[in-house]
């Protein structure tokens, strides 16, 4: 019984705490313990509450507390592992392929990084052209995807006198 997964399925099920008088001291992580907790949105008030305690109180006293406090429920509830929310900017897909193309590091980019943006909406066409953006950022900035085609077209040189504007 040792497992930090029984522990916590024991938390949420077992309706009598005789277990955690059974446990050994070295066998319960309270910092462990309060992490998933933490990642369950339904007891998220329990958890603030808990969380001043993870560090002071021994590790059983710790247990029976959290025992005391959460709800009991038939089965532990499915918890997935919380990662991190990075915000996308809103120019981000074209601006990592141009980074790469001109070899900027951190510090170069972040300097320069507004200039760039500046530059890329002054002429959407030409940018998105040149780096072979996908169809979904055409039509999100409300650009036609045939202009693709008009990029890099050559004019055909003039020929005779209208070639010096004769």
């Amino acid at each position: 019984m040792s497992n930090i997964f029984n522990i916590i399925n024991h938390l949420y099920t077992n309706r009598s705490g005789k277990w955690i008088f059974e446990l050994n001291d070295e066998d319960i992580a309270p910092y462990v313990i309060q992490r998933w907790l933490c990642m369950n949105d339904r007891i998220r008030t329990q958890t603030r509450w808990l969380d001043k305690y993870v560090f002071v109180l021994s590790p059983k006293m710790y247990l029976s507390l959290a025992w005391s406090v959460l709800p009991k429920t038939d089965k532990a509830p499915f918890i997935k592992y919380i990662k991190q929310i990075q915000d996308e900017e809103e120019y981000d897909f074209i601006l990592s392929r141009v980074r790469r193309h001109f070899k900027l590091s951190d510090n170069d980019f972040n300097s320069v990084k507004q200039r760039i943006i500046s530059t890329i909406k002054s002429d959407m066409v030409n940018w998105f052209s040149f780096y072979g953006i996908e169809k979904k950022y055409w039509k999100k900035y409300m650009l036609n995807f045939n202009q693709i085609k008009e990029y890099n077209k050559k004019e055909d040189p003039q020929q005779g006198l209208s070639a010096w504007g004769l």
